[in-house]
């Protein structure tokens, strides 16, 4: 019997009201669930795979237990824009059907290990956001890749997005599409006041630093972690952690942002 794993967003009720109806539908099935609602006790070795209530967000927040348990996630959308949920309600049934008979695939996302001054490792699947600290004014950055200086950048910030990431903020600041399977880490300066910072797509396996020499926030998949303070170096590397992405239907990445975002 195949066993799920329901998640929901604590801070939207809603959340809490739909996984309460999939799980009602995952019994007709026969479908054997737990509700996870903080107590890590409940990731069992019968467990088969989490399904994520929420948006993106929830998504990638649950990707991190996922990564911890070695079990794979699927998102239920029930967000604003859902790049990476593919669930409804509406098709919950018929994807329980297709899971059950093995209908589906796993595809691995890579994660990036931050770091502040090489201290304290917070694993990220989405993006890393580092944006000046004061309203007005610019902050300035000292861009590298694998040891090899990119520029001084004078701007509102950066983006460093996995390919996961590509489709959320570093997206909308300008930065490029990335295919799947393109196995790419991405840069994307926010309102560069220099001409020549680009964004940039570089390996996974490199090592991308930033040097600040303004006070300047960091979020990790949209948690702010901590600041940098002049002469604090930020560090992203590719992580030992791979998210397992489960996915039933085929995805056309082109053909989602056209519809999202039209």
């Amino acid at each position: 019997m195949m066993h799920l794993i329901l998640t929901a967003n604590p801070k939207r009720p809603e959340t809490e009201k739909a996984r309460e109806r999939i799980a009602a539908l995952a019994f007709e099935k026969g479908v054997a669930y737990t509700l996870y609602d903080g107590d890590e006790q409940v990731f069992t070795p019968d467990v088969d795979a989490i399904v994520a209530v929420g948006g993106d967000g929830s998504l990638i927040r649950v990707a991190h237990l996922a990564c911890k348990h070695n079990l794979p996630v699927i998102g239920m959308h029930c967000g604003r824009v859902g790049f990476l949920t593919e669930l409804t309600e509406s098709n919950f049934t018929d994807a329980l059907d297709r899971m059950q008979k093995g209908e589906y695939r796993i595809t691995l996302r890579p994660m990036l290990d931050v770091k502040i001054n090489g201290k304290e490792t917070h694993p990220c699947l989405n993006d890393v956001l580092v944006y000046k600290e004061s309203f007005s004014g610019v902050a300035q950055l000292e861009l590298s890749v694998d040891e090899n200086t990119v520029g001084t950048l004078f701007g509102d910030g950066v983006v460093v997005a996995t390919p996961t990431g590509a489709t959320a903020y570093s997206l909308s600041a300008g930065g490029p599409i990335v295919a799947d399977g393109l196995d790419a880490m991405l840069l994307t300066p926010i309102c560069p006041h220099t001409l020549h910072m680009r964004p940039i797509v570089t390996s996974m396996d490199s090592t991308v630093s930033i040097r600040a020499f303004d006070k300047c926030f960091v979020a990790a998949d949209g948690d702010r972690i901590d600041k940098l303070r002049r002469g604090d170096v930020l560090t992203m590397t590719r992580s030992g952690c791979v998210v397992k992405l489960l996915e039933i239907w085929k995805r056309n990445p082109f053909r989602l942002i056209s519809e999202k975002l039209s």
